[in-house]
């Protein structure tokens, strides 16, 4: 019973700092590509519909690149170091 609820507080950290981490990698790509439409383009700068659209297509397909799914190595790492300590305390 104590593992299980080990396993329960374990995966709520991890969601709330997946999500956080998440929106962080997202925002960084996001200003990644305010930077280049703003060096490409110095006499449209700023806030402008061209520049929203272009973040916008850019960022489709921003949730299959491997920087977005490496984010996901968040619930995997830990719950394999918990797992680890568990069964080699448990050893016998």
């Amino acid at each position: 019973m104590a593992l299980i609820r080990l396993w329960l507080f374990l995966l709520a950290g991890q969601l709330v700092f997946y999500v956080l981490l998440r929106l962080y990698v997202r925002s960084q790509q996001v200003e990644r590509l305010e930077r280049r439409w703003d060096a490409r383009h110095p006499h449209r700068s700023g806030n402008t519909a061209a520049r929203r659209a272009f973040v916008a297509k850019a960022m489709t397909g921003f949730n299959r690149s491997l920087r977005a799914r490496l984010t996901l190595l968040v619930f995997v790492l830990p719950t394999l170091a918990v797992l680890a300590i568990v069964i080699l305390v448990n050893w016998q």
